[in-house]
């Protein structure tokens, strides 16, 4: 195996360890955000993070081994992830008002349900830092003139109380979830083409080795 070939097992192990760790935190982001994003974009995420994981360790243990078969197929599902990346670059599969009607059905449930049951809107309001579903005058609407504690930073009533609007709150954290995971989307995709060329040359130069070494023996 040359140096050239040596500096690429190398190159590719590191950022295949980046890669495991990046999937990782993927399926952590995906998991912290179960009640915080679309359903769709949850699994979406799963998936992304799952395959990033578990091809990998493939692509790991093919290169160390120096496995034809193992690199060829780790190199297939990069070609496939990059495909799969390309459509959402030009996709508009999750764009702002498909994002922002979410919100609002989501914060709508939760309104919904705190008029039959007080508290509902609690951890809503804690996580957007938010109070009612337009502002605080929704709950005066209801006929509660005195705000719940989640309407206070950290519920404490001594403080001025939150004044946006839940709906308001959670379509700006929304957003700025996916335009933060929008704007990370080309870098993605340069690095798993780099992986996907390294990979492919590495599996060339593993077929000349082996018939170099069948030939001689």
């Amino acid at each position: 195996m040359g140096c050239t070939s040596g500096c690429f097992k190398c190159f590719l192990n590191i950022l295949n360890t980046l890669y495991a760790l990046f999937g990782l935190l993927i399926i952590g982001i995906a998991t912290l955000s179960l009640s915080q994003a679309p359903t769709a974009y949850i699994i979406y995420l799963y998936v992304i993070g799952g395959v990033l994981f578990a091809s990998s360790i493939i692509g790991c243990c093919g290169i160390c081994q120096e496995s034809v078969c193992l690199t060829t197929t780790y190199g297939f599902i990069l070609l496939a992830l990059l495909i799969v990346q390309l459509f959402g670059l030009f996709g508009n599969s999750f764009d702002e008002d498909y994002i922002k009607r979410y919100a609002v059905e989501d914060v709508d449930v939760k309104w919904k349900l705190e008029m039959i049951e007080p508290g509902a809107m609690d951890k809503i309001q804690r996580t957007y830092q938010c109070c009612g579903r337009n502002g605080p005058d929704d709950y005066v609407s209801i006929d509660r003139p005195t705000l719940p504690d989640s309407c206070y930073p950290d519920g404490k009533r001594n403080i001025p109380y939150f004044t946006t609007g839940c709906v308001n709150a959670a379509a700006d954290e929304f957003l700025r979830f996916f335009n933060y995971a929008d704007n990370s989307k080309w870098g993605s995709f340069a690095v798993t083409a780099l992986l996907c060329f390294c990979t492919f040359y590495l599996v060339q130069r593993f077929r000349k080795e082996r018939q170099r070494y069948t030939y001689h023996y």
